[in-house]
């Protein structure tokens, strides 16, 4: 009603049923405002006592699942190196053969070895190469390192000779800065790296227990692991290193895990 007039300006029936629809709709309208306010502020962290546990949950269910994968990874990876070092060693992995202490030290029981296509492949080409080698075979070469058939480092003058006495226990050989160092014969890099008083110094391991050493490089080509031929590029000479005082490569040559003199293959102009 109007409070002046007193004129009636709106009137209802209540009815059971029309006060059962306005507190429905009530109700509706103030559920949808409250799970607003928990649902879509930071609200529901404190309203909600197990929402942090859940999320929790989740996250530890999500480093379970990434926890396995990465463990089924590690053994592969595992099993990989394992067999790298049985084929690095001259041994011969035969498929469904394994090494039964990979599966104790990983905790994976029976894990059978098998050669996939694209492994035998690689296997097959690599003996191709072998066959072409220019290195004698370390079964019908003769013992002595005299018959070794050396490729040069690089073109250079010969600045410092194998003096194992004072601790040099190779050659310096001099040449201009952008020289190609290169592999004195086919092997396997064992280790490509930088060190404080050799710079970047990469190893190859040949056969008839041959071990070649390049130091001082400014670049390298290779990576440990890789397989590389006879004269093939490796490095690029340089002066990294504690150790130089300028742009030469220090070769060396181990037999039998010790250094020999590199002069008694190679022949190098003073």
């Amino acid at each position: 009603m109007n409070e002046s007039t007193f004129e009636e300006k709106f009137s209802t029936h209540l009815t059971p049923m029309n006060v059962i629809i306005i507190f429905g709709i009530l109700f509706i309208v103030f559920g949808l405002i409250i799970y607003g306010l928990v649902a879509l502020t930071p609200l529901k962290a404190y309203l909600v006592p197990d929402f942090t546990d859940y999320e929790y949950r989740l996250d530890a269910r999500n480093s379970r699942i990434e926890v396995d994968s990465l463990t089924l990874e590690l053994q592969k990876q595992e099993r990989y190196i394992n067999d790298l070092r049985i084929i690095l060693s001259g041994g011969v992995i035969e498929p469904g053969k394994r090494d039964t202490t990979l599966g104790e030290a990983t905790g994976t029981g029976m894990m059978d070895y098998q050669m996939t296509e694209e492994e035998r492949i690689l296997r097959e080409k690599l003996a191709r190469e072998d066959r072409f080698t220019i290195d004698p075979d370390a079964s019908t070469a003769p013992e002595s390192a005299d018959h070794l058939l050396l490729f040069k480092p690089l073109e250079g003058t010969l600045s410092s000779t194998f003096n194992p006495s004072e601790g040099h226990f190779g050659i310096d050989l001099v040449a201009p800065s952008d020289a190609v160092v290169k592999a004195v014969s086919a092997g396997t890099v064992i280790l490509a790296s930088y060190t404080a008083d050799g710079g970047n110094v990469i190893q190859i391991q040949h056969s008839q227990n041959l071990v070649s050493v390049y130091k001082h490089n400014s670049e390298l080509f290779k990576k440990t692991g890789d397989i590389v031929k006879a004269g093939e590029s490796i490095a690029v000479i340089g002066s990294s290193g504690d150790e130089s005082d300028g742009p030469h490569l220090h070769f060396e040559l181990w037999r039998n895990g010790l250094p020999v003199d590199p002069l008694n293959y190679l022949h190098f102009e003073k």
